[in-house]
């Protein structure tokens, strides 16, 4: 056999090992296989296309990049490129590239459909998804619906959205965030549910770990606490978000979201876990796995978390990196982390940069809440005529004109909220029917009846009911009587059955007592009946007599202290925690005797018996008797005291 031959039987099985390679997925055996095919032929441009797509496999997309431009095989590896630049996050060269190609295939257009989608392009992505629906037939049209219905998802068009797709769990899940992009929360919380529930069938079924199913089931689970979110139920959703957390997932764009997640439940409370979430949603690398919407929302949180803490230099430097066009209320967190660390002044001026009906209702909040009425009065009233006479801002300006005992600019607001009401013909019966009726009872309230009774006619003829009817005639009553009298033929006569009136009925409904204070109805009691005798009388129980001291003495009055507990009495020096105590200062101390005399020389020595005697003209009195030196009295036994060892 000649050597040609040979090359060619070797070639052949290295081709034949090539293939088995491939089926068994070892793509770093076959580079080395295709490496000995280039050695034996280096013009084999299969060998070189098969090396590449190996190189792509392992992840070597540099060195790919470097062998495809410098080949000098004829071979078009545009695709190859282009998708080497997209795994290494070069969108737009990627995208450059796939457009350059003059008779793009199937392949190209859905890698560049994944450009799209990472470039946030997202109405070009789906046009350019549906177009390779409708011109493929094969075996991903599956994986093609479920990434079309994930586009429609994040566009929010609801004319495109896709909330009826099951087959998957995937295509069940994307639609559900379909439904919450819509708004309809209720439903896609059910879709969530019945997805979690597919995902874990299917993945058990196909012999998954119980690891890997809580790490693909994970982003269900914190779309269902969004979801839930949105619907008020923030602890189910916050026990959701702990639970996804506390199996550490392996995606940082989950956990990141999440975190975020969390951070907003706990607004501006638990500070100490907020700053450990933002932690978490602030990680390197999410650039590559985040939208820039949640990256800007993630920024923005963290900016008012800074607020929230008052940390004012810090706020200023994370709001100045946010985006104008996507976070429109950079100047309002700025005068809300002012204000928390009580700069009002600064926060009003730079609220007032902006003269918007928004920033004037903040700035008077802010000016209130500094107890400055006056200023905040001064932004009100110069809010637009259409911010001024709504409802709230008016009952809010009356209020605060009461305050300062301003009545007149009160009344002369609510007569031109009045005159505003009747003149704008966008104004409906109602809201000017709210405006007259708190027209009317400011003027009463203020002895104004004439002018309630103009405001009250003005009701009726836009809605007559009986209420506006009964104050007319109140008004009326206190400066015309006629018209009183006439305005009150108008209203229903009493139904004389409703006078009638109940008392135990009345008693029992307990309104002036309350509803846990209500009277028991009263039964009569009868007496026992004895078998033979008839009416047995109720025996009268004897009073027991009152038990007094032993040394009880009616004459003299009690001790008024002789409830508080000693430490509490006013003769008594008795501090807390000691043991012992103290003796009660109130009674008089008995004199014992100077120190060496006989207790028997007490009364001789003692002279507080004698303060009272000496003021009495003096009398003569007898010598007292001579009275033993204390060494002639007689001692007692006395005890002998051991004398204790003294330390060194």
């Amino acid at each position: 056999m000649s050597k040609k031959d040979t090359k060619q039987v070797d070639v052949t099985t290295l081709y034949r090992e090539l293939n088995t390679l491939r089926q068994n997925e070892e793509f770093e055996k076959a580079i080395k296989t295709c490496n000995r095919i280039l050695n034996l032929d280096t013009s084999d441009s299969l060998a070189f296309h098969c090396k590449m797509v190996a190189m792509i496999h392992t992840g070597k997309f540099d060195e790919a990049l470097k062998q495809m431009d410098g080949s000098k095989h004829e071979l078009d590896l545009s695709f190859e490129t282009a998708y080497c630049y997209y795994r290494m996050n070069n969108l737009e060269k990627s995208l450059q590239i796939i457009d350059s190609v003059k008779s793009p295939q199937i392949k190209h257009n859905e890698l560049k459909a994944q450009i799209l989608y990472k470039l946030e392009s997202y109405e070009t992505c789906f046009n350019l998804y549906r177009s390779i629906i409708k011109n493929s037939t094969d075996d991903f049209e599956t994986e093609r619906r479920t990434n079309i219905s994930a586009v429609a998802a994040l566009l929010g068009d609801e004319a495109n959205l896709v909330t009826d797709e099951n087959e998957t769990y995937e295509l069940r899940y994307n639609s559900a965030c379909g439904l919450a992009a819509g708004g309809d929360y209720a439903a896609a919380e059910g879709e969530l549910r019945e997805a979690e529930s597919q995902a874990r069938e299917f993945l058990a079924e196909e012999g998954e770990a119980a690891e890997d199913i809580e790490e693909e089931v994970g982003i269900i689970r914190v779309q269902l606490g969004y979801v839930m979110q949105r619907l008020g139920k923030e602890k189910e959703a916050q026990t959701v978000y702990n639970s996804v957390l506390k199996s550490k997932p392996s995606d940082i764009g989950l956990v990141a979201v999440a975190s975020n997640n969390l951070l907003t439940i706990n607004r501006d409370q638990n500070i100490f876990d907020s700053k450990k979430r933002l932690k978490a949603a602030t990680a390197e690398g999410l650039e590559l796995k985040l939208t820039s919407t949640q990256r800007n929302q993630i920024a923005r949180n963290q900016a008012l978390l800074a607020m929230f803490t008052a940390q004012v230099d810090l706020c200023k430097q994370l709001v100045q990196q946010l985006d104008s066009s996507i976070i429109p209320d950079k100047d309002l967190i700025i005068a809300g982390v002012l204000a928390k660390s009580g700069k009002y002044t600064d926060a009003v001026e730079q609220l007032e940069k902006d003269k918007s009906p928004t920033n004037l209702l903040i700035a008077a909040q802010v000016l209130l809440s500094a107890g400055e009425v006056k200023s905040a009065v001064e932004r009100l009233v110069s809010l637009p005529k259409e911010w001024k006479f709504r409802h709230g801002v008016l009952s809010t300006l009356v209020s605060l004109y009461l305050t300062l005992d301003n009545r007149p600019a009160a009344a002369n607001l609510l007569k031109e909220a009045t005159e505003f009401n009747m003149k704008k013909k966008t104004s409906t019966p109602a809201e000017m029917a709210i405006v007259w009726r708190k027209t009317a009872e400011f003027h009463l309230s203020s002895g104004e009846p004439a002018v309630a009774a103009q405001s009250l006619e003005e009701m009726l003829k836009v809605n007559s009911d009986l209420r506006t009817l009964a104050q007319l005639v109140l008004a009326y009553a206190k400066f015309d009587l006629n018209k009183a009298m006439q305005a009150a033929k108008k209203l229903p006569p009493f139904d004389e059955d409703s006078l009638s009136v109940d008392i135990n009925v009345l008693e029992e409904s307990a309104f002036t007592m309350g509803k846990n204070l209500k009277r028991a109805p009263i039964t009569p009691k009868t007496p026992k009946k004895d078998e033979g005798e008839g009416l047995v009388q109720k025996k009268n129980k004897k009073k027991k007599k009152k038990r007094l001291p032993k040394n009880y003495n009616p004459n003299v009055e009690p001790d008024p202290e002789r409830w508080l507990p000693r430490r509490e009495r006013t003769g008594l020096k008795y501090l807390p925690g000691q043991k012992r105590i103290r003796k009660d200062k109130r009674k008089g101390e008995k004199f014992t005797g100077a120190q060496g005399t006989a207790a028997g020389q007490s009364e001789t020595f003692d002279y507080s018996g004698k303060v009272g005697a000496s003021k009495e003209p003096a009398k003569a009195s007898p010598q007292p008797e001579a009275v033993p030196g204390p060494r002639q009295q007689k001692r007692g036994p006395t005890k002998s005291k051991k004398k204790g060892k003294k330390g060194f």
